[in-house]
């Protein structure tokens, strides 16, 4: 199960939001947008590739000290985390094994010169300062549960973090003394009022109980401390669909400095559910000629000379002729698929660099990307990336996209041999992926229960773990917190099968059966399998899980998810008696 982040960092975990185009059709009135109409009609969802831009390294080293065999076994190994600016709710992890003498070792790229990290060990949780070089943490292990602060900071800002350490586990236990209050408010200046008022309530608190000068903590504390108001002023302005006020356009301005917090990314979170639900339509749902012959003259190859001529002059503002819009027609078509997607960007970009200044539209460009991972292909990011890629002007935002694309196309060769041979995997003679990763086409069958009776034959003598999850934020990480409940029970007690409801993408659901790495056969069911496994599980909410025994009866409809502990604690001795 995922651990909450404690208050100082003011890190949650946000309703994920999707940018979303609706379909049109359009009726321009100007000549100049006539051709732009056949490139709409397209549903999308807000939100290879040139080389990955370089980054700097966190080493992140140390031990645990007093590491007996108990708490060995109980923690084997210890992670750090960190996220992308992109990204404020997909935490990007590395983990080190501890070697018997309790030593551990590893390397965390970062994107920005300095970088909030969570460091994760049994059950301590604490955020340090990373930046590029060498961290050392000493952990002492008799002291995980009886100390607030069981641990040391050495190498690179060490005295910054040692601080912060102490005064995190103060300050928690402060704000547990002294809890918030929930904020109402009648409009966005009364809200912002109350919400700046907590925020010095906390600062002060920080005044008072900081001794000695230090500029970096001073900038860490009053950093998190400001992005957390700002992210509650767009969640209000977002809840009550509310435009922020000028007035307080400076107070909550995107902090585009070099200094990094998880906080920051869930303000920047915040702002982008803000801009997509109050940003209002342009009144012309169009591309003009001159930006559909810039792209045609872009991505539709072996144009003649006379062609590639007159695009151009269209660029340069002539005006198109009726007459020649079959013309413009015909080229489009001879790249159709790519240029719909293009263009689904460039009205995206069009829509919102209308309502929001230069610097906060670089920064939804980029989100653009982000929005669009669990919803499109990779073929098609990488389509997305290339094309919007060079237009970003805040080179952490390049950064920060490049880390994005590189993690996704992480898989592609495994992805594309999937892709060629699909077809031919069945129920019984499955595709092997990757080692234990199993897919399956699942045919339309004459008869909608053939399906659910085809795998209870299948698995027949063994226990099977049935997940249906759908793909949304929830669904997706239900898939991939499946390998840690697989690995603590008994190797080879269970089999796993994931079940992609109907609607998913073909494309998508492989490549997201291949990111998760979950060990087991994965299918997508058809609408008709779909319905049939709703009632015959009596699915009401999703993700969902079924557990049958070996001889196919049902031990639980509705059994728990893999983040579920304490409701698998409640049936563990029951399945594995």
């Amino acid at each position: 199960m995922k651990k909450t982040k404690a208050d100082l960092s003011f890190c949650k975990n946000p309703v994920r939001r999707y940018f979303v185009l609706p379909a049109v059709i359009c009726f321009p009135n100007t000549r100049q947008d006539l051709w732009a109409s056949l490139c709409c009609g397209l549903f999308i969802a807000f939100l290879s590739p040139s080389l990955y831009a370089q980054t700097d390294t966190l080493t992140v080293r140390g031990k645990v000290e007093n590491l007996s065999v108990r708490l060995y076994r109980q923690a084997p190994e210890i992670t750090v985390a960190r996220v992308n600016i992109l990204q404020a709710n997909r935490e990007i992890v590395r983990a080190a094994p501890l070697q018997p003498d309790g030593s551990f070792e590893l390397k965390m790229p970062l994107v920005y010169p300095l970088e909030e990290c969570y460091l994760t060990y049994a059950n301590v949780v604490m955020p340090f300062l990373g930046a590029k070089g060498t961290v050392k943490v000493t952990l002492n292990g008799d002291s995980l549960t009886k100390s607030d602060v069981p641990l040391q900071f050495e190498g690179i800002h060490a005295a910054t973090n040692n601080r912060h350490a102490q005064f995190y586990a103060d300050f928690n236990k402060w704000l547990k003394a002294n809890p918030e209050k929930p904020v109402k408010a009648a409009n966005a200046m009364l809200f912002w009022e109350k919400a700046a008022s907590e925020r010095q309530r906390k600062i002060d608190f920080y005044r008072a109980y900081t001794k000695g000068k230090d500029a970096l903590l001073d900038q860490w504390v009053t950093s998190s401390l400001n992005e957390a108001a700002k992210a509650q002023l767009y969640n209000y302005l977002t809840q009550q669909q509310q435009t922020l006020p000028l007035a307080l356009s400076a107070a909550a301005e995107l902090d585009t400095n070099r200094f990094f917090t998880f906080a920051k990314a869930d303000s920047y979170r915040q702002f982008t559910n803000y801009a997509l639900a109050t940003t209002p339509n342009v009144p012309e749902s169009s591309l003009p000629v001159s930006t559909l012959a810039r792209l045609i003259l872009q991505y539709v190859p072996n144009i003649t000379p006379a062609d590639s001529l007159k695009l151009v002059s269209y660029t340069q503002g002539e005006t198109a002729k009726m007459r020649e819009l079959k013309w413009l027609s015909n080229l489009f078509n001879r790249k159709e698929d790519t240029l719909r997607m293009i263009v689904a960007y460039e009205l995206f970009t069009r829509k919102f660099g209308a309502a929001h200044s230069v610097k906060e539209l670089d920064y939804l460009k980029a989100a653009f990307y982000a929005e669009n991972i669990n919803n499109f292909s990779l073929k098609n990011l990488t389509l997305w990336y290339n094309h919007l890629r060079p237009s970003l002007q805040n080179p952490y935002y390049a950064r920060s996209l490049d880390e994005l694309h590189h993690i996704e196309s992480l898989d592609s060769a495994v992805i594309r041999t999937a892709e060629s041979k699909i077809a031919t995997a069945t129920v019984d003679d499955p595709l092997e992926v990757m080692p234990g990763i199993w897919l399956a086409d699942t045919p339309s069958y004459p008869n909608e229960t053939m399906l659910w009776n085809q795998l209870k034959r299948k698995f027949k003598g063994t226990i099977v773990y049935f997940l249906f999850w759908t793909n949304d934020e929830w669904g997706r990480r239900a898939l991939a917190e499946a390998n840690a409940l697989r690995a603590s029970m008994p190797p080879n007690s269970v089999e796993f099968v994931y079940v992609s409801e109907y609607k998913t993408n073909d494309d998508v659901w492989r490549e997201a059966a291949i990111k998760s790495r979950s060990r087991g056969l994965h299918l997508k069911v058809d609408e008709s399998q779909n319905d049939y496994l709703v009632a015959e599980w009596a699915i009401t909410q999703v993700p969902y899980a079924v557990l049958i025994d070996a001889n196919g009866k049902y031990i639980r409809r509705d059994a728990p998810l893999p983040a579920d502990r304490e409701g698998w604690n409640k049936i563990w001795t029951k399945i594995f008696k």
